[in-house]
């Protein structure tokens, strides 16, 4: 069979049609498949997106308790020097603690406006102990380790009560 002969047959029995319908029906089909996969992998991309966001609230809440505990543990080292009457060391740990309350006020949506304010007023009584303790060191006085211990123990109480509630928070969404 010569290409006139096939060209003939092809025309006559009309092939080409057939194919062209064939090549249309194959690209609804895979226009169809097409649509379906690409709604299934945006489904999955916002289930992914929604376990990073998920992890990324775990991790900001672990970095809290850390932090927390942190702000705890320089608190009962503060009121030790005050009863050691040996000074020298306290401006450094006063303002160490305020950078881990600053960290904490400022890097945490965990905590409500109340929660907020409690930790600004810790950051601003400690800076003014700061003050207190660096002029003590610098007119060779005295302070009061009973006043001092007692401002940093109703600070510490308000940390450790916000420590319990973020660690409760962060075992609620271990649980989950």
């Amino acid at each position: 069979m010569d290409f006139a002969q096939f060209n003939h047959f092809l025309e006559v029995n009309r092939i080409g049609d057939y194919a062209g319908l064939v090549g249309l029906l194959i690209s609804f089909v895979g226009f169809f498949f097409t649509i379906k996969t690409s709604l299934k992998t945006r489904a999955a991309a916002a289930q992914a997106s929604a376990a990073v966001e998920s992890m990324r609230g775990d991790l900001r809440r672990r970095d809290t308790v850390g932090d927390f505990s942190s702000a705890l543990a320089v608190m009962d080292e503060i009121k030790r020097m005050h009863r050691s009457a040996n000074l020298h060391l306290l401006p450094d740990r006063y303002s160490q603690l305020g950078r881990i309350l600053i960290s904490i006020r400022s890097s945490n949506p965990l905590l409500g406006d109340a929660d907020q304010r409690a930790i600004q007023n810790a950051i601003v009584q400690f800076a003014a102990s700061e003050r207190l303790v660096e002029k003590a060191i610098e007119t060779d006085g005295v302070v009061s380790a009973a006043r001092m211990n007692s401002l940093v123990s109703k600070h510490s109480e308000a940390i450790q009560e916000l420590l319990v509630r973020v660690k409760s928070e962060t075992l609620k969404g271990d649980q989950s």
